[in-house]
């Protein structure tokens, strides 16, 4: 590498205008200091004065900045205790993935009876530190990186504050830190304004078909027509329901395909199914035939009612049925919705 690229290599490709010159490296432990956090589990949650913030809860509830105490849970402590305070930086030291270790939230909110909860790093950086920068820094593949490298155990994960010290932070002048920030922040109120403009579209969509399903409302053709009467029919009358299958796991013979074309009930993850979450080889098939093409599926064991639609032949495992139609005069994609605004789940206490 020549002197002139080794100079120039902690300056970003991407920069606001007003800003120049090289980003300094730092370690992450040289920029603040780590104060008590205090190991309360959820069955110490209650009435009490103070609130905390566990480990689980930045996992699953919290992201970026938390920007006021009133969702988080109280717990039935009485005694004096560190708390926290705006700009501090909560990291969640232990998880069941590396996608979750070091988690970091920042506190952006004032109020005295706040402590960092069960697995936490509660770390509170210097003055010339962003804290609202450093978060975002921990939004990086090299920070992933580091977690990864540095994380240890087998079940759950953890990391110590030795070794999540060790990140080394590429650090811009404060102002610099401060203008990312503030960009990143504005960026992260654009998603969450669209996500409750999602949220309310979802409830208005499931009240439409609850509607629609009722037959509260209806729909008219071309010509301002009513449509016909609708009938009842049990689902046995317009179509065959079959199951798939799993081949023998301890055959190494029937797994491993080069494609992922067998489902299980974790592969449901979206309405419409374009492959499998594991691979079986024809030996595994055993001459069993794929579900076909926009076929509706449905599991109906351990979880009940999931639904989607297979836009390729797969195969999947016994503890998920699909339809075949009778007759043409089903549609898919009615009965999709029409199934999901029942509660399936009920069927299965029957």
């Amino acid at each position: 590498m020549s002197e002139d690229k080794q100079q120039k290599r902690n300056i970003p490709e991407l920069r606001f205008p007003e800003f120049s010159g090289e980003w300094e490296e730092k370690k992450l432990g040289d920029l603040g200091e780590y104060l008590k956090s205090y190991p309360f589990s959820r069955a110490k949650e209650g009435k009490g004065k103070y609130k905390h913030i566990h480990y689980g809860d930045i996992h699953t509830k919290l992201s970026g900045k938390i920007d006021s105490s009133e969702s988080l849970p109280s717990i039935m402590q009485g005694s004096e205790f560190t708390v926290v305070e705006k700009g501090d930086i909560v990291f969640a030291d232990a998880s069941e993935d590396y996608a979750d270790l070091g988690k970091a939230v920042m506190i952006n909110f004032s109020d005295d009876n706040v402590i960092a909860g069960l697995h936490t790093h509660l770390f509170r950086p210097i003055k010339y530190l962003a804290p609202d920068f450093l978060v975002y820094s921990t939004n990086t593949e090299k920070y992933r990186k580091h977690i990864t490298k540095e994380g240890n155990g087998i079940s759950v994960l953890g990391i110590s504050k030795t070794n999540l010290s060790k990140f080394k932070v590429l650090l811009p002048s404060f102002k610099e830190q401060q203008k990312i920030g503030d960009f990143f922040s504005k960026l992260d109120r654009l998603i969450e304004l669209e996500e409750k403009k999602l949220a309310l579209l979802e409830e208005q969509k499931k009240g439409y078909m609850q509607k629609i399903f009722s037959q509260e409302l209806r729909f008219k053709d071309d010509n301002g027509n009513e449509y016909p009467k609708w009938s009842i029919k049990k689902i046995e009358d317009i179509s065959k329901v079959n199951k798939g299958f799993t081949p023998n796991t301890k055959n190494d013979e029937y797994w491993n395909g080069e494609e992922q074309n067998w489902l299980s009930i974790a592969g449901m993850t979206e309405k419409y199914l374009y492959k499998g979450n594991k691979g079986i080889t024809e030996k595994g098939a055993l001459k069993h035939a794929k579900v076909e093409k926009n076929t509706l599926i449905m599991s109906f064991k351990l979880t009940l009612g999931k639904l989607a639609i297979v836009k390729k032949p797969i195969y999947t495992n016994e503890a998920i049925c699909h339809f075949e139609w009778k007759n043409n005069n089903i549609d898919t994609e009615y009965m999709y919705y029409y199934l999901t605004s029942i509660n399936i789940k009920t069927f299965g206490a029957q």
